[in-house]
């Protein structure tokens, strides 16, 4: 069964888990307790909820207080350390809030919204504005490809073109 570490118990974090638990990840959520405003729905956002809770597949995850200390990558998965107990590997890393050192990976594109089993979905949600949808593709994506590597370009690919451009105005 392959393994999931998600990082962040928001609606972009709990999407992801609910997906991929519908396709039988065994899923590792980690949640600091805190409490966000709710987001509002709409567009395709909105479709995407209703397809996740028309799933019949009840949310079984381990939730976690723990914090990761930095993700070790390696041919096949990732190595996590974590603050307050031993290391854990994991197939892939999501990190659905900015986490885990995951934006000092070695090599790490500051463009890049997935590398070497981590997806930085907290960035895809940021560019786009619509976090049911990028992680409802995210998890579409392992569907559809068995590697990674494969998994992460469509992923990428299928959700660039809702990429938001932000104007920054400058306040004088």
């Amino acid at each position: 069964m392959a393994t999931a570490l998600v990082v962040g118990a928001g609606i972009a974090g709990l999407a992801t888990a609910l997906r991929l638990t519908r396709s039988a990840w065994e899923v590792v959520v980690l949640d600091h307790g805190a409490h966000h405003d709710p987001v509002p729905l709409r567009g395709p956002d909105l479709h995407a909820a209703r397809r996740l809770a028309a799933l019949p597949y009840p949310l079984h995850y381990e939730t976690r207080h723990s914090t990761v200390t930095a993700l070790q990558p390696d041919r096949f998965g990732v190595t996590v350390p974590f603050n307050d107990h031993d290391d854990e590997w994991f197939d892939i890393v999501v990190c659905a809030q900015p986490c885990c050192e995951a934006d000092r990976l070695p090599g790490l594109r500051l463009d890049s919204w997935s590398r070497e089993h981590v997806a930085l979905l907290y960035r895809a949600v940021r560019d786009t504005g619509i976090p049911l949808c990028a992680a409802e593709l995210l998890a579409d994506a392992f569907d559809i490809h068995h590697d990674d590597h494969a998994a992460f370009s469509w992923w990428e690919t299928t959700l660039k073109p809702h990429s938001v451009r932000r104007t920054f105005t400058r306040v004088r």
